[in-house]
């Protein structure tokens, strides 16, 4: 009797445990909320066709617009540990992606002004992803910001959009846009990437701090360039008139803005080759934000122009 008492509650301790092992701990709350709001606020629910006043500590659901005015301000809570501080002139939208376990994932939507990421120690790498028209951030550690801004006046021959990410001293991150991605920014880190009207030329500058990018050729094998403080990589695509592939052209610049090197794929193929692109002064490219000085967080020592500061709001 007793023994098959014992043999019983081992059972049931056993099956216990591989629930654990098998359902994964709940990330979020079942919705998020708007608290800590300053200025205008607004919101705008899924199918609804205008923005409402923000109710602060009330929940919201997945794919509701969030919107700050000049002077707005406001704090997105996602769990107790897990937050975004929506700052003046901002807009994004929270959603859970489809076909996920409930409450296990949550993505951000930046489509302008700038957020302060908050992420709680131990929170898994994809579980929470900030992404933007250029790209998305994810695998949060600590405190990050980013910040997205565009042109006054969009023209195909500028970079008409910018994205500048800094990781906090306690932060590190990481970055993936269309054929390129930061493994890991660690604390102390800025990027500043910025694009084209068309999408068809990126630019990469290393605003703080050493790390990796790699390049996405397609292959198993990412062509990975060691950036410092200042340096910058260009990728310019096209399509090939034969075949329609995806060429790719990349040129990496020193701090100076002297070329530095240069190479070109076909998306998917393995082999490289000159890009054929001059090793010019990055530096004297017309339009776009080169050598724009606001930044994300900490400082730059970059030149700035008059030009370059009234391209963007």
């Amino acid at each position: 009797m007793h023994a098959r008492s014992h043999t019983a509650a081992g059972l049931a301790v056993s099956v216990f445990l591989a629930l654990v092992t098998v359902l994964p701990a709940q990330s979020f709350d079942n919705l998020f909320r708007v608290t800590g709001c300053k200025g205008d606020c607004q919101v705008k629910k899924p199918g609804g066709t205008a923005f409402e006043p923000v109710f602060t500590g009330k929940a919201y659901p997945f794919g509701t617009i969030v919107r700050t005015g000049l002077a707005g301000e406001l704090f997105v809570l996602l769990s107790p540990g897990d937050s975004l501080r929506v700052l003046a002139q901002s807009e994004l939208t929270v959603w859970e992606p489809e076909g996920t376990i409930a409450n296990s994932n949550r993505i951000v939507r930046l489509d302008a002004g700038k957020v302060e990421i908050i992420a709680r120690e131990g929170l898994a790498e994809k579980s929470l992803t900030v992404e933007t028209a250029l790209a998305s951030v994810d695998s949060f550690v600590g405190r990050s910001t980013m910040e997205l801004t565009k042109a006054k006046k969009p023209a195909r021959n500028q970079l008409d959009l910018c994205q500048r990410i800094h990781t906090e001293s306690d932060g590190s991150l990481r970055v993936r846009g269309p054929q390129f991605s930061i493994p890991k920014m660690k604390s102390g880190s800025s990027v500043r990437i910025e694009s084209s009207l068309d999408r068809m030329i990126t630019r990469i500058t290393n605003e703080a701090n050493d790390y990796l990018l790699n390049i996405e050729n397609g292959t198993d094998a990412p062509v990975a360039l060691e950036t410092t403080t200042h340096s910058t990589v260009r990728i310019c695509r096209e399509q090939a008139p034969i075949g329609g592939k995806l060429v790719v052209s990349v040129l990496e610049t020193a701090p100076d803005g002297k070329g530095k090197g240069n190479f070109a794929f076909v998306l998917g193929e393995p082999s490289l080759t000159s890009s054929g692109l001059p090793l010019i002064d990055e530096h004297a490219l017309t339009g776009g934000v080169t050598t724009a000085t606001a930044t994300v967080g900490g400082t730059t020592n970059a030149p700035a122009t008059q030009k370059d500061e009234t391209l963007f709001q």
